[in-house]
């Protein structure tokens, strides 16, 4: 918890800097859909692994910039996003369903390049992301039924394969490479739209340590999990410019 807090603090010193050397400040509200992805399924050991199916979330998040020019700047978002991964398979005659939700509070902080004219300026966005887990659930259905048995180990109280609500089967933070690009289009002299795709690749495992080996058996080969999306985003912003271009 302290590197967590270090690390925001440090992101937010950064933000407050530029702020101090900026000519332009901006505020808006932006969102859209997503695709996500889990890499590396946790299948808690079991001797399956199911099919990938498309997963489609949603984010939203309010946000402020600071342009130290017309190319340069430094934008921070606070937001919400909900990632997952969707699986089906038949194995051995037996269909396998698992729709795993995750929620995020995400808060990116990220170093933009803008160039174009003065009614549209491509951008490219960049930076880290911290991701911080609100809840995590799950429906895993064994031929449409939910999956009553048990994760194989050595549990104090029998942990439900097809349990719903599985928020301590993850870790509660993660850190993200996000990566933007698109357009901002002005439509007067203080307001613009944002129209673009943001991308976000985790880099931490983000399945809870007792649940990577539950029967810990020195032969299972685990591969850690990390969260992967891309997502549509569109935006209205508000600026006000502080000084001379």
């Amino acid at each position: 918890m302290k590197k967590i807090s270090s690390a925001l603090i440090l992101c937010f010193m950064l933000f407050a800097v530029g702020a101090t050397a900026q000519k332009q400040f901006y505020f808006g509200l932006a969102g859209g859909g997503l695709s996500s992805v889990i890499t590396n399924q946790n299948n808690y050991g079991l001797p399956f692994e199911m099919d990938y199916t498309v997963t489609f979330g949603g984010h939203g998040n309010v946000n402020a910039g600071f342009d130290f020019n017309k190319h340069l700047g430094l934008k921070l978002e606070i937001g919400f996003a909900k990632l997952g991964q969707k699986y089906e398979d038949n194995y051995q005659d037996t269909i396998y369903t698992r729709n795993i939700k995750l929620n995020y509070l995400q808060i990116p902080l990220l170093f933009k390049f803008r160039t174009g004219g003065e009614v549209a300026q491509f951008y490219v966005a960049a930076g880290p992301q911290f991701n911080f887990l609100l809840s995590a659930s799950q429906q895993y259905l064994k031929n449409e039924d939910t999956w009553n048995d048990s994760i194989p180990g050595n549990w104090t109280t029998p942990v439900l394969i097809g349990e719903s609500t599985i928020t301590d089967r993850y870790n509660s933070f993660d850190v993200m490479v996000r990566l933007d690009f698109g357009v901002d289009i002005n439509l007067t002299d203080n307001l613009f739209i944002t129209a673009g795709i943001a991308t976000g690749y985790g880099l931490m495992d983000i399945n809870a340590e007792a649940y990577r080996n539950p029967f810990n058996d020195p032969t299972y080969e685990y591969n850690p999990s990390h969260n992967l999306y891309g997502a549509l985003n569109v935006g209205i912003s508000y600026r006000l410019p502080l000084g001379g271009k």
